[in-house]
């Protein structure tokens, strides 16, 4: 049995789907951001030397600093976006790459066109009180 009740006596004015409309438009606007960036692609770092980047990503190695690398591949006439994280093993040639989410991505080192240390914030470094 339904229980259908007029709509002049209901407590709260249901508007139907307008009320999905605000989640709609958020969930597109983000899609569009995302495809946008993608669409940008990453800036284009400067190629370094071989030399440089060796020496980068060895001081990363031992020092387990977050590193910033971009690959020398383009896809769409872009470079695929900087790939930020830890190296976490290295085998003939080939980086174990730890991004910030827990997944392992692994990239030739031939491949790398450049590399950066990424400068890690400590709490420790703020003078803010608690």
């Amino acid at each position: 049995m339904e229980n259908i009740v007029p709509r002049e006596k209901w407590l709260y004015d249901d508007r139907g789907m307008m009320k999905w409309m605000g989640w709609l438009l958020s969930d597109h606007s983000a899609y569009l951001e995302s495809a946008a960036r993608q669409r940008a692609g990453a800036p284009i770092e400067p190629q370094l030397s071989r030399q440089t980047i060796n020496e980068r990503l060895q001081t990363a190695w031992q020092s387990v600093n977050v590193i910033e690398l971009q690959v020398n591949t383009l896809v769409n006439n872009h470079y695929p976006p900087l790939l930020t994280g830890v190296i976490v093993g290295f085998n003939a040639g080939t980086l174990a790459v730890q991004t910030g989410d827990g997944v392992i991505k692994t990239v030739g080192v031939a491949n790398v066109r450049w590399v950066a240390l990424v400068a890690t914030e400590k709490w420790w470094d703020h003078d803010d009180p608690l």
